[in-house]
């Protein structure tokens, strides 16, 4: 049994391939953690985040049974940028799938 981060991991994988499909292919995104997102090293401009982003919020909500909202939820993040790296992405959405299912649960 895979655990909660290769899960989710393997759901930013998918979103990555569907959103590869819309994109040129010097624009495409690797399916790596290093992989640079959004901001500084990032790869999407800002209607490819847009559409990467719904398509996570969904994919978890139908995985996991949680609602999701990232960019409300990642505005709250002082320090860092939760959407730099799939590897970062991937730890803050485990981390708020942890918090919402212990206020959930």
């Amino acid at each position: 049994m895979s655990t909660m981060r290769d899960q989710i991991l393997g759901i930013l994988y998918e979103c990555i391939d569907e959103l590869n499909e819309q994109l040129v292919p010097e624009q495409q995104l690797r399916k790596a953690p290093q992989t640079g997102l959004f901001g500084d090293s990032g790869r999407l401009d800002s209607l490819g985040f847009v559409n990467f982003v719904a398509l996570i919020e969904e994919k978890c909500e139908s995985c996991f049974r949680v609602a999701l909202s990232l960019t409300e939820d990642g505005a709250r993040q002082e320090d860092a940028n939760p959407f730099e790296t799939v590897g970062d992405l991937t730890d803050f959405i485990m981390h708020l799938l942890i918090a919402k299912k212990a206020i959930e649960g």
